[in-house]
């Protein structure tokens, strides 16, 4: 009698997970076609791009992971996920789980320096054989991100 009630109750609970929402992934991005949500440049290093997911699912791109915090600062919009490259494996990664290191050294593409990792401890080897500082996404979100730029001129804001 008991089997009897498991089948309805296993088959509500499959429609139930089937229909729950699914995490957010990274949105595709295309090269020489997109453009920075902040600076409003072309986005041609895909490696150095980063990007918010929206509550209501919309992209937003950005060409550094620079003009992400910069609009993060100024917007302070809320989102489901937001992804950055990882430096060493060129992979999407969670912002809100990374690490980061910012330097003059680390070459992106509006010159901001910063270089995101998928844990402390890489960032920590990594800032260990090649300098830096290192920072928690909301230790970076309470700096004054625009003065890590260098003074390239012909990509300011």
């Amino acid at each position: 009698m008991k089997l009897k009630w498991m089948f309805p109750i296993a088959a509500v609970l499959l429609i139930f997970t089937g229909c729950s929402s699914k995490a957010a992934s990274p949105a595709e991005i295309k090269v020489n076609q997109d453009e920075c949500d902040t600076c409003h440049m072309g986005i041609q290093d895909l490696e150095s791009a980063a990007q918010i997911i929206l509550n209501d699912g919309k992209p937003l791109l950005f060409d550094d992971i620079g003009c992400l915090f910069v609009y993060l600062q100024e917007e302070q919009p809320e989102y489901e996920a937001a992804f950055v490259h990882d430096f060493q494996t060129k992979e999407w990664i969670s912002l809100d789980k990374s690490t980061f290191v910012q330097d003059e050294g680390i070459e992106s593409p509006m010159s901001y320096g910063i270089a995101a990792f998928e844990s402390e401890e890489k960032a920590s080897d990594f800032q260990k054989n090649d300098g830096g500082t290192i920072y928690t996404k909301e230790e970076l979100k309470n700096l004054d991100i625009k003065a890590f730029k260098k003074g390239d001129m012909t990509h300011s804001h």
